[in-house]
C-alpha cells in the first residue's frame, strides 16, 4: 500500500468514523443566566455555554445538547425571573432535550407548563405524572434520537419533589417503578445506547444500574457545587457536572464502544458568545438596579450551610422578622429555605432576596404545643435541610428517646397550650392535620418583603446563637 493510498484510506476512515459519532453536550443546574462570582473569574453562564456548544458542533455536527434539570427557582435570579430568561437563552443555544428538576415546580405546575410552552426543546419525563396517571403535561416518557446509524434512547427521572411547592397536578412516581414500566418498550430494547438523565443522588443512580444493567450512561445532577465527577458502576459511567452550570460534559458515542467523556469547565478561560453576553448583561444590570438599596449594616456574616443541621444566625434573624411582623408566639423556617451566604457589611434588598429567593408567603396558624412538637420532631433529624429554625421558643430534642421539650423564656410549655405560629406557605402546604388558619396564602406577604422591612427598621443587625435548637444523643 503506497503512502498516497494510505493517506486517502485514513482520511476516508476518519470521515466515516466522525460521521457516525454522536456527541452529547450535557449541563445541569442552570439557575442563573450570567456567571456566579463566588470564584475568581466566575463560573457558569449561558454565553460561555453557547461558545462550547458551537465549538463542539463545528467539529461534529452530530451533536445533541441536553439539559438535566433545574432552571427555575433555587437562587435569587431564579426566584426573581422564575426561569423565563433561561428558556430564552436555551432557545438561542439551542438546547435539544430537557429533563425536569424539582425546582421547575417551585412556582407550581401551571407555571412549569408555561415555561415549557416558551421552549423550543423537547421535554420528557419517565416518572412525573398527572393526577390521572398519564405523564405530566402529556409529555413522552422517553425520546428516541436517530443519528446516521445510531439509535439513542433518552429517559428522564426527577426526584425530591417533596422539596418543591406542593402541587397535586404533578406527582412523582418511584424511580424504579417508573423505569420498570418504560424499559419494556421495544424502542429501548432496540436502541444502541440508553441514556438516563436523572435528578437524584448517587446512591439512587447506583440502585438504578443494579436493577437495569442495560442502561449505558447516566447523566445526573450535581453531587458537589464546585466539583465535577465521573463515577462508575462496573463499566457504566454516572456523570455529575458541577453545580450552577459550572461545567459541561461532552460525551462521545460510537456504536459498540463505551462512552468517552470530557468535562469542560465553564470558567473565564472560555470566551463568551457576544449575543448571549448582551442578554446576560441586560439581566445583570436589571437585577442590580432593583436590589441595590442598603437596608441596614450586618455586623456578622451569615452562612446558610450552618442551618442544615443546627441553629444558625440566618435562621434566627429570619424567624425573628416573621414573628415580629405577625406578632405571633412562634415563627419557624426550614433550613433549606435559606439559600446563600451573606457577608458582613451592607445588608441590601439583594441580601434579603438572596437569603429567601423562593418568595414564599408568610402565613399564620393556631395550634397546640402538642401539635407543634409533632411538626418539629418530623424534621429534627433530617440532614438535607428540613431542620426547623425557631423564634419565640427554644426546643431540646433527644435523639435517643425521640422526645422533645419546648420552652419559652426557660419555662417548659404544656402540651394543651395554644400558640400562634408564623410559617411559610411551603411548610403550610406540607402540614398534615386540620389547623386553624388565621392568615392564608392569599392574604400573606412575601418572606423577603417581611425580612427587608424588619432589617430596614434597624441601623445594625447582629443576630446571635441562643440555644434555640438543641439536639442531644443522650
Amino acid at each position: 500500500m503506497n503512502q498516497r493510498f494510505l493517506f486517502i484510506f485514513l482520511l476516508i476512515f476518519s470521515f466515516s468514523s466522525q460521521a457516525q459519532k454522536v456527541d452529547l453536550v450535557y449541563f445541569n443546574d442552570a439557575h442563573q443566566i450570567y456567571p456566579l462570582d463566588d470564584v475568581k473569574g466566575g463560573r457558569g453562564g449561558m454565553a460561555r455555554l453557547k461558545t462550547i456548544v458551537d465549538q463542539i458542533k463545528e467539529t461534529n455536527p452530530n451533536t445533541i445538547v441536553l439539559h438535566g434539570g433545574d432552571l427555575c427557582g433555587g437562587v435569587l435570579f431564579g426566584g426573581m425571573y422564575k426561569g423565563f430568561p433561561m428558556i430564552e437563552a436555551f432557545n438561542q443555544i439551542p438546547v435539544d432535550l430537557c429533563n425536569f428538576g424539582q425546582h421547575e415546580f417551585d412556582f407550581g405546575a401551571a407555571h412549569c407548563i408555561r415555561l415549557i410552552s416558551k421552549s423550543n426543546a423537547k421535554w420528557f419525563s419517565s416518572n412525573l405524572k398527572n393526577r390521572d396517571g398519564d405523564t405530566f403535561a402529556n409529555l413522552p416518557t422517553y425520546i428516541i434520537q436517530e443519528v446516521n446509524d445510531l439509535k439513542i434512547a433518552f429517559l428522564g427521572l426527577t426526584d425530591a419533589m417533596n422539596t418543591s411547592a406542593k402541587d397535586n397536578h404533578v406527582l412523582q412516581e418511584d424511580l424504579i417503578v417508573a423505569l420498570t414500566e418504560v424499559m419494556t418498550n421495544d424502542d429501548l430494547i432496540k436502541a444502541d445506547f440508553i441514556v438516563v438523565l436523572s435528578q437524584t443522588n448517587l446512591e439512587n443512580n447506583r440502585q438504578i444500574l443494579d436493577q437495569f444493567p442495560e442502561i449505558d450512561l447516566i447523566l445526573t445532577e450535581e453531587q458537589f457545587e464546585h466539583e465535577s465527577n465521573i463515577f462508575y458502576k462496573g463499566s457504566t459511567p454516572i456523570v455529575s457536572t458541577a453545580g450552577n452550570m459550572s461545567s459541561v460534559a461532552q460525551v462521545s458515542l460510537l456504536k459498540n464502544e463505551n462512552p468517552k467523556i470530557n468535562i469542560i469547565p465553564l470558567d473565564d478561560k472560555v470566551a463568551s458568545d457576544s449575543t448571549l453576553l448582551a442578554l446576560e448583561q441586560y439581566y445583570q444590570m436589571d437585577i442590580e438596579q432593583q436590589l441595590s438599596r442598603t437596608l441596614s449594616i450586618l455586623e456578622v456574616p451569615l452562612s446558610f450551610r450552618n442551618g442544615i443541621e443546627k441553629e444558625s444566625l440566618a435562621g434566627n434573624l429570619i424567624t425573628d422578622a416573621f414573628r415580629e411582623y405577625q406578632q405571633s408566639d412562634v415563627a419557624i423556617i426550614n433550613g433549606s429555605g435559606i439559600r446563600t451566604d451573606i457577608p458582613a457589611g451592607d445588608f441590601t434588598v439583594k441580601s434579603a432576596r438572596s437569603l429567601l429567593p423562593f418568595g414564599n408567603k408568610i402565613c399564620q396558624i393556631a395550634l397546640t404545643v402538642s401539635e407543634l412538637k409533632e411538626i418539629l420532631i418530623s424534621s429534627v433529624e433530617d440532614k438535607s435541610g428540613n431542620l426547623l429554625h425557631v423564634s419565640g421558643i427554644s426546643y431540646i430534642y433527644s435523639a435517643k428517646n425521640k422526645k422533645i421539650i419546648i420552652k419559652h423564656e426557660n419555662e417548659e410549655l404544656k402540651d394543651d397550650e395554644w400558640l400562634t405560629l408564623s410559617l411559610n406557605s411551603y411548610l403550610l402546604n406540607k402540614l398534615e392535620g386540620d389547623f386553624e388558619i388565621i392568615i392564608d396564602e392569599s392574604q400573606a406577604k412575601a418572606d423577603y418583603e417581611i425580612l427587608s422591612a424588619y432589617c430596614e427598621k434597624r441601623k445594625t443587625l447582629h443576630p446571635k446563637l441562643e440555644n434555640r435548637v438543641i439536639i442531644t444523643v443522650e
